[in-house]
């Protein structure tokens, strides 16, 4: 029987965070944050919970649920914190993005092959609406993917050498990195909600035969781009870019 003490999330922090005095801080980035528990439990204090998540939150941890037994078990007794990779970036565009990706798939690959496998199974019963409906789920699973990539991607042109860490947690990706000049920052910004928009560009070369695809990619995309009014997210680094001083 496995112990009921240890149920819970285990939370261990990144290559390259230095663990003293109650802290745990990664000096490429200039991060330091107070430690969290090594293990989060569903019944721990809020305080626990806390500092996981900033740990989390901030790249410099990644977490797995531990003192499960069973898949239905992780659904019935589930840990507080849901699972997290995080890692520091590798340097070079080409590397980067690999890496990315890899780990994104981690996560987002079933469900893709689920999605695919059933959008083809609609489209070949002649279930339309249906397959409209599904086509629509991949379209937003492959535009999430597009998006990091695009922050990624721009990020290793300007600074294929720079410290950045990549976490991936659920469907929620996330690229902290350092500081760029001011138009570097607007184009790293930019680039995740416009990536998506290679969608539309890519099904407007079959528009004849998909036409219903092609607009349902471009709501998609604008959906991204979207993202740059709202308050958190790419909003809110969209903002703190364009306060910078003049671009150097």
């Amino acid at each position: 029987m496995v112990d009921e003490a240890a149920r819970g999330t285990e939370v261990y922090p990144v290559e390259g965070v230095v663990q003293q005095n109650g802290r745990w801080a990664y000096a490429p980035l200039g991060i330091s944050i107070l430690a969290p528990p090594p293990i989060v439990r569903p019944d721990g204090g809020p305080e626990d919970f806390t500092h996981a998540l900033e740990a989390l939150d901030t790249g410099l941890a990644s977490s797995r649920h531990v003192g499960y037994r069973s898949f239905l078990n992780k659904v019935l007794r589930a840990a507080p914190l849901p699972a997290t990779e995080s890692a520091a970036l590798l340097p070079g565009r080409a590397r980067a993005q690999t890496q990315a990706l890899t780990m994104m798939l981690r996560r987002l690959g079933w469900p893709l092959a689920l999605v695919a496998g059933a959008w083809w199974a609609t489209e070949s019963t002649g279930l339309a609406v249906l397959g409209l409906l599904i086509s629509m789920a991949f379209l937003v699973l492959v535009s999430l993917i597009l998006h990091e990539l695009g922050h990624v991607a721009v990020f290793r042109i300007f600074a294929p050498f720079a410290p950045a860490l990549f976490s991936v947690r659920s469907g929620r990706f996330r690229l902290v990195r350092c500081c760029l000049p001011k138009h570097q920052d607007l184009a790293v910004t930019i680039a995740g909600p416009a990536a998506p928009l290679l969608l539309p560009v890519v099904l407007w070369l079959f528009y004849a035969s998909l036409p219903v695809l092609f607009w349902t990619s471009a709501v998609v995309a604008g959906a991204h781009l979207a993202l740059l009014l709202r308050d958190d997210g790419d909003g809110r680094m969209l903002r703190v870019a364009l306060r910078q001083g003049p671009a150097t």
